[in-house]
């Protein structure tokens, strides 16, 4: 699977589901090992997807769409507010009253985020795009995910030159704490 929609859309639902796992109703029933262990993955993953749409997706909507300017402005926005959000929750444990605020918190960031993008941005992005440039785009995605950040830097700039630089970096740098911290498995 390499269509940008389809890579982007199955990461919506992969977020979605932990969301849910994370906020459903057997949520407060479940083992804080698995609790923790969701929000471990809900950090990782949106991390990784945050970074690799700063690199590749949004440089595109405002090469492609008609008012793709505002419409990366936007969307970065809110994933820097996510990315705040994260590093909260990342810092939170399960059952005290700060990571339930933050899962909440995220949840809902995260549900407007993904609805302003497939909604507002997908349409117009998938029409200015021809299905070569389509599967290019979810290619470099793909493999900027597989190398990405595992953790939010939401001090880091959401522009493109700085996160291919700087992002690496900080991959890097993650990826090695994740293996002396047991991260992630």
């Amino acid at each position: 699977m390499s269509d940008v929609f389809e890579v982007l859309k199955a990461d919506h639902t992969k977020v979605q589901a932990t969301i849910g796992r994370l906020t459903g109703p057997a949520a407060a029933q479940r083992p804080v090992a698995e609790v923790r262990e969701d929000a471990e993955a809900l950090v990782m993953d949106e991390s990784r997807h945050e970074a690799a749409e700063e690199m590749y997706f949004w440089p595109a909507v405002r090469e492609k769409v008609a008012g793709g300017d505002g419409l990366a402005d936007q969307a970065i926005k809110q994933e820097q507010e996510g990315k705040q959000i994260l590093e909260r929750l990342r810092k939170a444990e399960p059952g005290d009253g700060n990571f339930e605020e933050q899962v909440a918190a995220f949840a809902a960031a995260g549900r407007d985020h993904i609805a302003f993008e497939e909604q507002e941005v997908w349409p117009k992005l998938q029409a200015a795009l021809s299905a070569e440039e389509r599967e290019e785009l979810g290619r470099k995605i793909e493999t900027a995910e597989e190398a990405g950040p595992t953790r939010p830097h939401p001090n880091t700039p959401g522009n493109p030159s700085v996160l291919k630089t700087a992002g690496t970096a900080a991959a890097v740098t993650d990826k090695l704490r994740d293996a002396v911290q047991g991260r992630g498995k």
